[in-house]
Protein backbone atom coordinates (compact mmCIF):
# COMPACT_ATOMS: atom_id res chain seq x y z
CA UNK A 1 0.00 0.00 0.00
CA UNK A 2 1.08 3.65 -0.04
CA UNK A 3 1.20 3.90 3.56
CA UNK A 4 3.73 1.40 3.41
CA UNK A 5 5.76 2.77 0.89
CA UNK A 6 5.59 6.41 2.92
CA UNK A 7 7.16 3.85 6.02
CA UNK A 8 10.55 3.05 3.94
CA UNK A 9 12.67 5.62 4.42
CA UNK A 10 16.22 5.42 2.75
CA UNK A 11 19.80 7.30 2.73
CA UNK A 12 22.81 7.27 1.03
CA UNK A 13 26.21 8.71 1.99
CA UNK A 14 29.58 8.43 1.37
CA UNK A 15 32.93 9.50 2.68
CA UNK A 16 36.84 10.06 1.48
CA UNK A 17 39.45 10.71 3.95
CA UNK A 18 43.51 11.50 3.08
CA UNK A 19 45.86 11.29 5.36
CA UNK A 20 50.08 12.28 4.48
CA UNK A 21 53.13 13.41 7.32
CA UNK A 22 56.62 13.10 6.74
CA UNK A 23 59.88 13.66 9.28
CA UNK A 24 63.65 13.77 9.56
CA UNK A 25 65.33 12.34 11.39
CA UNK A 26 64.47 12.33 15.20
CA UNK A 27 67.15 11.11 16.61
CA UNK A 28 67.97 9.23 20.03
CA UNK A 29 69.73 10.80 22.97
CA UNK A 30 71.78 8.91 26.19
CA UNK A 31 70.24 9.39 29.21
CA UNK A 32 72.58 12.41 30.19
CA UNK A 33 72.20 13.86 26.90
CA UNK A 34 68.43 13.68 27.51
CA UNK A 35 69.21 15.71 30.87
CA UNK A 36 71.20 18.10 29.12
CA UNK A 37 68.81 18.78 26.50
CA UNK A 38 71.15 18.74 23.97
CA UNK A 39 68.30 18.08 21.20
CA UNK A 40 70.36 19.11 18.06
CA UNK A 41 72.06 15.66 18.20
CA UNK A 42 71.46 13.38 15.49
CA UNK A 43 72.62 10.22 14.84
CA UNK A 44 72.16 10.17 11.25
CA UNK A 45 70.69 12.96 9.68
CA UNK A 46 70.04 10.43 6.33
CA UNK A 47 66.98 9.46 8.38
CA UNK A 48 63.58 10.38 7.45
CA UNK A 49 60.13 8.68 6.86
CA UNK A 50 56.30 9.32 5.36
CA UNK A 51 53.17 7.82 5.67
CA UNK A 52 50.29 7.94 3.33
CA UNK A 53 46.84 6.52 4.16
CA UNK A 54 44.04 6.55 2.62
CA UNK A 55 39.77 5.16 2.85
CA UNK A 56 36.96 5.48 0.67
CA UNK A 57 33.24 4.88 2.18
CA UNK A 58 29.98 4.38 1.22
CA UNK A 59 27.11 3.89 2.82
CA UNK A 60 23.46 2.87 2.74
CA UNK A 61 20.16 3.17 5.68
CA UNK A 62 17.32 2.00 5.15
CA UNK A 63 14.37 2.13 7.66
CA UNK A 64 11.14 0.67 7.29
CA UNK A 65 8.63 0.08 10.36
CA UNK A 66 10.37 -1.24 13.40
CA UNK A 67 13.51 -2.30 11.23
CA UNK A 68 16.97 -0.37 10.47
CA UNK A 69 19.37 -2.61 7.86
CA UNK A 70 22.31 -0.60 7.96
CA UNK A 71 25.49 -1.44 5.02
CA UNK A 72 28.72 -0.38 4.37
CA UNK A 73 31.63 -1.29 1.54
CA UNK A 74 34.81 0.42 2.18
CA UNK A 75 38.54 0.42 0.52
CA UNK A 76 41.73 1.08 2.18
CA UNK A 77 45.41 1.94 0.87
CA UNK A 78 48.52 2.75 2.88
CA UNK A 79 51.84 3.33 2.15
CA UNK A 80 54.66 3.62 4.84
CA UNK A 81 58.34 4.07 4.35
CA UNK A 82 60.71 4.93 7.09
CA UNK A 83 64.79 5.16 6.97
CA UNK A 84 66.18 4.97 11.09
CA UNK A 85 69.45 4.43 12.99
CA UNK A 86 68.68 2.70 16.29
CA UNK A 87 71.24 2.21 18.46
CA UNK A 88 71.23 -1.70 19.82
CA UNK A 89 68.26 -1.70 21.34
CA UNK A 90 64.88 -2.13 20.41
CA UNK A 91 62.30 -4.90 19.31
CA UNK A 92 62.27 -6.82 16.06
CA UNK A 93 64.70 -5.69 12.71
CA UNK A 94 66.05 -2.69 15.11
CA UNK A 95 68.54 -2.17 17.22
CA UNK A 96 71.20 -3.45 14.85
CA UNK A 97 73.72 -0.13 15.08
CA UNK A 98 72.64 0.86 11.56
CA UNK A 99 70.26 2.53 9.19
CA UNK A 100 67.31 0.20 8.38
CA UNK A 101 64.75 0.91 5.99
CA UNK A 102 61.04 -0.28 6.34
CA UNK A 103 58.46 0.21 3.70
CA UNK A 104 54.81 -1.70 4.33
CA UNK A 105 52.11 -0.84 1.18
CA UNK A 106 48.79 -2.61 1.65
CA UNK A 107 45.43 -2.21 0.51
CA UNK A 108 41.88 -3.60 1.80
CA UNK A 109 38.33 -3.78 0.99
CA UNK A 110 35.46 -5.03 3.12
CA UNK A 111 31.62 -4.82 4.13
CA UNK A 112 29.69 -4.99 6.84
CA UNK A 113 25.73 -5.22 7.01
CA UNK A 114 23.48 -5.39 10.42
CA UNK A 115 19.53 -5.29 10.80
CA UNK A 116 18.33 -3.91 13.64
CA UNK A 117 14.63 -4.94 15.07
CA UNK A 118 13.06 -2.30 17.49
CA UNK A 119 10.88 -3.74 20.00
CA UNK A 120 8.48 -2.48 22.39
CA UNK A 121 11.25 -2.70 25.46
CA UNK A 122 14.45 -3.04 23.77
CA UNK A 123 16.18 -3.74 20.31
CA UNK A 124 17.71 -6.63 18.72
CA UNK A 125 20.36 -6.56 15.95
CA UNK A 126 22.03 -9.15 13.63
CA UNK A 127 24.75 -8.81 11.47
CA UNK A 128 28.05 -10.08 9.72
CA UNK A 129 31.47 -8.17 8.96
CA UNK A 130 33.98 -9.21 5.84
CA UNK A 131 37.43 -8.00 5.31
CA UNK A 132 39.94 -8.61 2.77
CA UNK A 133 43.80 -7.22 3.18
CA UNK A 134 47.36 -7.61 1.33
CA UNK A 135 50.76 -6.38 2.50
CA UNK A 136 54.31 -6.43 0.63
CA UNK A 137 56.47 -6.00 3.36
CA UNK A 138 60.14 -4.75 2.98
CA UNK A 139 63.48 -4.25 5.46
CA UNK A 140 66.40 -3.37 4.53
CA UNK A 141 69.80 -2.77 5.68
CA UNK A 142 70.93 0.49 4.33
CA UNK A 143 73.89 3.26 4.13
CA UNK A 144 72.58 7.04 3.61
CA UNK A 145 69.53 5.48 2.67
CA UNK A 146 71.15 2.97 -0.38
CA UNK A 147 70.14 -0.35 0.45
CA UNK A 148 72.86 -3.11 1.40
CA UNK A 149 71.27 -6.33 2.13
CA UNK A 150 67.53 -7.80 2.84
CA UNK A 151 66.45 -8.40 6.07
CA UNK A 152 62.89 -9.58 4.84
CA UNK A 153 60.69 -9.57 1.42
CA UNK A 154 56.96 -11.03 2.77
CA UNK A 155 54.17 -10.70 0.88
CA UNK A 156 51.18 -11.63 3.35
CA UNK A 157 47.32 -11.32 2.95
CA UNK A 158 44.76 -11.88 5.02
CA UNK A 159 41.00 -12.86 4.93
CA UNK A 160 38.39 -12.24 7.95
CA UNK A 161 34.90 -12.74 8.33
CA UNK A 162 32.35 -12.18 11.10
CA UNK A 163 29.14 -12.80 12.50
CA UNK A 164 27.70 -10.99 15.21
CA UNK A 165 24.58 -10.62 17.23
CA UNK A 166 23.48 -8.17 20.25
CA UNK A 167 20.12 -6.96 22.10
CA UNK A 168 19.30 -4.31 24.55
CA UNK A 169 16.27 -5.03 26.79
CA UNK A 170 14.92 -2.71 29.63
CA UNK A 171 13.92 -5.16 31.62
CA UNK A 172 12.13 -2.89 33.86
CA UNK A 173 12.00 0.92 34.26
CA UNK A 174 15.43 0.87 35.87
CA UNK A 175 17.05 -1.69 35.12
CA UNK A 176 18.30 -2.75 31.19
CA UNK A 177 20.27 -5.61 30.38
CA UNK A 178 22.76 -5.57 27.21
CA UNK A 179 23.56 -9.16 25.53
CA UNK A 180 26.23 -9.26 22.98
CA UNK A 181 28.40 -12.40 21.08
CA UNK A 182 30.78 -12.24 18.00
CA UNK A 183 32.50 -15.08 15.93
CA UNK A 184 35.65 -14.30 13.91
CA UNK A 185 37.74 -16.45 11.74
CA UNK A 186 40.64 -15.48 9.93
CA UNK A 187 42.77 -16.97 7.28
CA UNK A 188 46.39 -15.47 6.90
CA UNK A 189 48.57 -16.25 4.24
CA UNK A 190 52.55 -15.40 4.36
CA UNK A 191 55.03 -15.60 1.56
CA UNK A 192 58.29 -15.18 2.87
CA UNK A 193 61.41 -14.37 0.02
CA UNK A 194 63.23 -17.97 -0.64
CA UNK A 195 61.19 -19.52 2.22
CA UNK A 196 58.09 -21.84 1.72
CA UNK A 197 54.74 -20.44 1.81
CA UNK A 198 52.79 -20.43 5.25
CA UNK A 199 49.07 -20.58 6.02
CA UNK A 200 47.49 -20.77 9.30
CA UNK A 201 43.84 -20.06 11.00
CA UNK A 202 42.72 -18.81 13.94
CA UNK A 203 38.67 -18.56 15.01
CA UNK A 204 37.68 -16.58 18.63
CA UNK A 205 34.52 -16.46 20.18
CA UNK A 206 33.70 -12.70 21.96
CA UNK A 207 31.09 -12.38 24.02
CA UNK A 208 29.99 -9.29 26.33
CA UNK A 209 26.85 -9.27 29.24
CA UNK A 210 26.45 -5.89 30.92
CA UNK A 211 23.61 -4.32 33.31
CA UNK A 212 22.44 -0.77 34.13
CA UNK A 213 20.38 0.20 37.39
CA UNK A 214 18.96 3.68 38.20
CA UNK A 215 19.32 3.86 41.33
CA UNK A 216 17.79 7.45 40.34
CA UNK A 217 17.03 9.51 37.74
CA UNK A 218 20.32 10.98 37.95
CA UNK A 219 22.23 8.19 39.25
CA UNK A 220 23.06 4.73 37.30
CA UNK A 221 25.15 1.78 38.64
CA UNK A 222 26.46 -0.77 36.04
CA UNK A 223 28.35 -3.51 35.43
CA UNK A 224 30.15 -5.24 32.64
CA UNK A 225 31.77 -8.56 31.33
CA UNK A 226 33.48 -8.46 27.52
CA UNK A 227 36.03 -10.31 26.11
CA UNK A 228 38.33 -8.61 23.05
CA UNK A 229 41.74 -9.35 21.13
CA UNK A 230 43.70 -8.26 18.59
CA UNK A 231 46.27 -10.05 16.17
CA UNK A 232 49.83 -10.97 17.48
CA UNK A 233 52.44 -8.25 16.20
CA UNK A 234 54.28 -9.97 12.85
CA UNK A 235 51.82 -12.01 11.88
CA UNK A 236 52.44 -11.30 8.59
CA UNK A 237 55.53 -13.27 8.50
CA UNK A 238 54.20 -16.23 11.05
CA UNK A 239 50.81 -16.99 11.08
CA UNK A 240 50.57 -19.28 13.22
CA UNK A 241 50.67 -16.90 16.03
CA UNK A 242 47.99 -16.86 17.95
CA UNK A 243 45.54 -14.03 18.84
CA UNK A 244 46.24 -11.71 21.91
CA UNK A 245 42.85 -11.68 23.72
CA UNK A 246 41.27 -9.96 26.74
CA UNK A 247 38.57 -10.10 29.52
CA UNK A 248 37.06 -7.30 30.64
CA UNK A 249 35.35 -6.70 33.80
CA UNK A 250 34.04 -3.19 34.81
CA UNK A 251 31.53 -1.61 37.40
CA UNK A 252 30.97 1.46 38.39
CA UNK A 253 28.18 4.53 38.78
CA UNK A 254 27.25 6.87 36.51
CA UNK A 255 25.41 10.94 37.72
CA UNK A 256 23.69 13.04 35.15
CA UNK A 257 22.03 15.96 36.02
CA UNK A 258 21.62 18.83 33.56
CA UNK A 259 25.21 19.52 32.17
CA UNK A 260 26.82 18.29 35.39
CA UNK A 261 28.16 14.47 34.73
CA UNK A 262 30.65 12.39 36.31
CA UNK A 263 31.77 8.69 36.52
CA UNK A 264 33.62 6.50 38.78
CA UNK A 265 34.66 2.43 38.17
CA UNK A 266 36.50 -0.01 39.03
CA UNK A 267 38.09 -2.24 35.87
CA UNK A 268 40.55 -5.10 35.39
CA UNK A 269 41.68 -6.57 32.61
CA UNK A 270 43.43 -10.26 32.35
CA UNK A 271 45.76 -10.51 28.94
CA UNK A 272 46.72 -13.86 27.57
CA UNK A 273 49.56 -14.09 25.49
CA UNK A 274 51.16 -10.76 26.17
CA UNK A 275 53.39 -9.21 23.71
CA UNK A 276 56.68 -7.21 25.08
CA UNK A 277 59.83 -6.75 24.43
CA UNK A 278 62.18 -9.38 25.52
CA UNK A 279 65.01 -7.81 27.83
CA UNK A 280 67.66 -10.68 26.95
CA UNK A 281 67.47 -10.63 23.46
CA UNK A 282 65.86 -7.22 22.42
CA UNK A 283 63.03 -9.44 20.37
CA UNK A 284 59.56 -9.40 20.19
CA UNK A 285 58.29 -11.94 22.79
CA UNK A 286 54.85 -12.99 23.15
CA UNK A 287 52.95 -16.25 25.04
CA UNK A 288 53.02 -14.32 28.84
CA UNK A 289 49.48 -12.94 30.65
CA UNK A 290 49.10 -10.01 32.61
CA UNK A 291 46.85 -8.39 34.30
CA UNK A 292 45.65 -4.22 34.46
CA UNK A 293 43.63 -3.27 37.58
CA UNK A 294 42.42 0.26 39.18
CA UNK A 295 39.94 3.38 38.96
CA UNK A 296 38.66 5.67 36.41
CA UNK A 297 37.42 9.12 37.17
CA UNK A 298 35.64 11.61 35.00
CA UNK A 299 34.18 14.72 35.30
CA UNK A 300 32.45 17.34 33.74
CA UNK A 301 30.84 20.64 35.18
CA UNK A 302 29.99 23.67 34.92
CA UNK A 303 31.54 26.57 36.93
CA UNK A 304 29.58 29.34 35.46
CA UNK A 305 27.30 29.80 32.60
CA UNK A 306 30.60 30.33 30.30
CA UNK A 307 32.85 28.23 32.35
CA UNK A 308 33.11 24.54 32.09
CA UNK A 309 35.70 22.21 33.77
CA UNK A 310 36.58 18.36 33.30
CA UNK A 311 38.98 15.89 33.79
CA UNK A 312 39.45 12.49 32.94
CA UNK A 313 41.85 9.86 35.43
CA UNK A 314 43.17 6.17 35.24
CA UNK A 315 44.80 4.81 38.10
CA UNK A 316 46.23 1.46 36.90
CA UNK A 317 47.95 -1.28 38.37
CA UNK A 318 49.43 -3.28 35.73
CA UNK A 319 51.53 -6.53 36.53
CA UNK A 320 52.68 -9.31 34.47
CA UNK A 321 51.42 -12.65 35.80
CA UNK A 322 53.73 -14.73 33.76
CA UNK A 323 56.36 -14.18 31.13
CA UNK A 324 59.77 -15.44 30.80
CA UNK A 325 62.21 -14.20 28.45
CA UNK A 326 64.79 -16.71 27.71
CA UNK A 327 68.02 -16.10 25.19
CA UNK A 328 67.93 -17.40 21.55
CA UNK A 329 71.54 -18.52 21.53
CA UNK A 330 71.31 -20.22 25.45
CA UNK A 331 67.75 -21.36 26.05
CA UNK A 332 69.49 -21.70 29.92
CA UNK A 333 69.77 -18.26 30.27
CA UNK A 334 65.75 -17.22 31.16
CA UNK A 335 64.75 -14.09 33.03
CA UNK A 336 61.56 -13.68 34.47
CA UNK A 337 59.45 -10.39 34.69
CA UNK A 338 56.44 -12.12 36.89
CA UNK A 339 55.20 -9.92 39.22
CA UNK A 340 56.87 -6.35 37.39
CA UNK A 341 55.40 -3.78 36.54
CA UNK A 342 54.32 -4.03 32.34
CA UNK A 343 56.99 -1.98 30.31
CA UNK A 344 55.43 1.35 29.30
CA UNK A 345 52.27 1.61 31.20
CA UNK A 346 51.83 4.56 33.77
CA UNK A 347 50.52 4.12 36.89
CA UNK A 348 47.64 6.39 36.31
CA UNK A 349 47.57 9.21 33.56
CA UNK A 350 45.28 12.04 33.82
CA UNK A 351 43.68 15.28 31.63
CA UNK A 352 41.91 18.39 33.13
CA UNK A 353 40.77 21.75 31.03
CA UNK A 354 39.56 24.45 31.93
CA UNK A 355 36.70 26.26 28.82
CA UNK A 356 35.48 29.46 28.31
CA UNK A 357 33.33 29.61 26.01
CA UNK A 358 30.51 32.62 26.34
CA UNK A 359 26.60 31.13 24.87
CA UNK A 360 26.59 33.64 22.18
CA UNK A 361 29.95 34.45 21.25
CA UNK A 362 31.77 33.17 18.44
CA UNK A 363 34.87 32.38 20.18
CA UNK A 364 36.11 30.00 23.05
CA UNK A 365 39.28 29.66 24.97
CA UNK A 366 41.01 26.38 26.46
CA UNK A 367 43.92 25.45 28.82
CA UNK A 368 44.51 21.80 29.30
CA UNK A 369 46.71 19.90 30.90
CA UNK A 370 47.68 15.98 31.17
CA UNK A 371 49.90 14.06 33.45
CA UNK A 372 51.97 10.81 32.88
CA UNK A 373 52.70 9.37 35.77
CA UNK A 374 55.65 6.66 36.76
CA UNK A 375 56.27 3.71 34.52
CA UNK A 376 58.92 1.04 33.69
CA UNK A 377 60.71 1.90 30.48
CA UNK A 378 61.07 -1.15 27.64
CA UNK A 379 63.82 -3.58 28.20
CA UNK A 380 65.08 -2.02 31.58
CA UNK A 381 63.41 -4.05 34.65
CA UNK A 382 62.64 -2.58 38.18
CA UNK A 383 64.00 0.99 36.43
CA UNK A 384 60.95 3.42 37.29
CA UNK A 385 60.81 6.79 35.53
CA UNK A 386 59.25 9.89 37.22
CA UNK A 387 55.92 11.22 36.62
CA UNK A 388 55.58 14.85 34.40
CA UNK A 389 52.52 17.03 33.08
CA UNK A 390 52.09 19.26 30.22
CA UNK A 391 50.40 22.62 29.97
CA UNK A 392 48.42 23.80 26.68
CA UNK A 393 46.13 26.67 25.71
CA UNK A 394 44.56 27.16 22.37
CA UNK A 395 41.79 30.09 21.49
CA UNK A 396 38.80 29.36 18.75
CA UNK A 397 36.79 31.66 16.22
CA UNK A 398 34.19 30.94 14.24
CA UNK A 399 33.35 33.20 11.45
CA UNK A 400 30.61 31.71 9.17
CA UNK A 401 30.98 27.93 8.46
CA UNK A 402 34.62 28.41 8.79
CA UNK A 403 36.26 27.29 12.22
CA UNK A 404 40.38 27.97 13.18
CA UNK A 405 42.01 26.84 16.16
CA UNK A 406 45.60 28.28 17.29
CA UNK A 407 47.02 27.14 20.23
CA UNK A 408 50.49 26.30 22.26
CA UNK A 409 51.35 22.68 23.43
CA UNK A 410 53.48 22.52 25.77
CA UNK A 411 53.37 25.88 27.14
CA UNK A 412 56.20 25.76 29.37
CA UNK A 413 58.70 23.56 27.41
CA UNK A 414 58.64 20.92 29.34
CA UNK A 415 61.47 18.30 29.00
CA UNK A 416 60.19 14.94 28.77
CA UNK A 417 60.66 11.24 26.94
CA UNK A 418 58.52 10.13 24.34
CA UNK A 419 60.17 6.63 24.53
CA UNK A 420 62.79 5.36 26.71
CA UNK A 421 64.43 2.15 25.89
CA UNK A 422 67.76 0.65 27.04
CA UNK A 423 68.75 3.69 28.59
CA UNK A 424 68.04 5.46 25.32
CA UNK A 425 65.52 8.55 24.91
CA UNK A 426 63.72 9.93 22.00
CA UNK A 427 62.85 13.38 23.55
CA UNK A 428 59.11 14.20 23.21
CA UNK A 429 57.83 17.66 21.43
CA UNK A 430 58.83 21.03 22.74
CA UNK A 431 57.06 24.26 23.15
CA UNK A 432 55.08 24.08 19.56
CA UNK A 433 52.09 26.16 17.95
CA UNK A 434 49.64 25.05 15.88
CA UNK A 435 46.75 26.01 13.71
CA UNK A 436 43.65 23.84 12.76
CA UNK A 437 41.07 24.74 9.91
CA UNK A 438 37.60 23.27 9.61
CA UNK A 439 34.80 24.12 7.15
CA UNK A 440 31.29 22.73 8.09
CA UNK A 441 29.66 22.20 4.33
Amino acid sequence: SQAEIDRVRSSLDGGVELYGSQWKSPGYLSEDEFRSRQYDIVSNPTDQGHKLRAQERASLRVLSGNKLWRSTVYATQGDWRIFLTIPPAGGKFEGVGSQTEENDNRFGFGATSALTWQLARGEVTLGAEGRFDQSHYQNWFTTNRTRDSVQALIHAHQLGGGLFAQAGLDVTDRLRLDLGARYDAIDTHSAPNGEDSRQDSHGILSPKVGALVKLTNAVGLYANVSRGFRATDGVIENPSLPFITMWDYETGLKLNIGQLSASAALFRMDLSNEQTFNPLTSGSNSGGASRHQGVELSLRAPIWKSLTVSGDWTFNDARYKRLIAQAEDDPSQVDTLSGLRVYNTAKYIGSAALEWAPPAAPWSARVSTNVVGPYAPFDEPGVELPAYALLHASATRRIGKVQLELGVRNLLDKAYPELVAGGLVAPGQPRAVFGTLRYDF
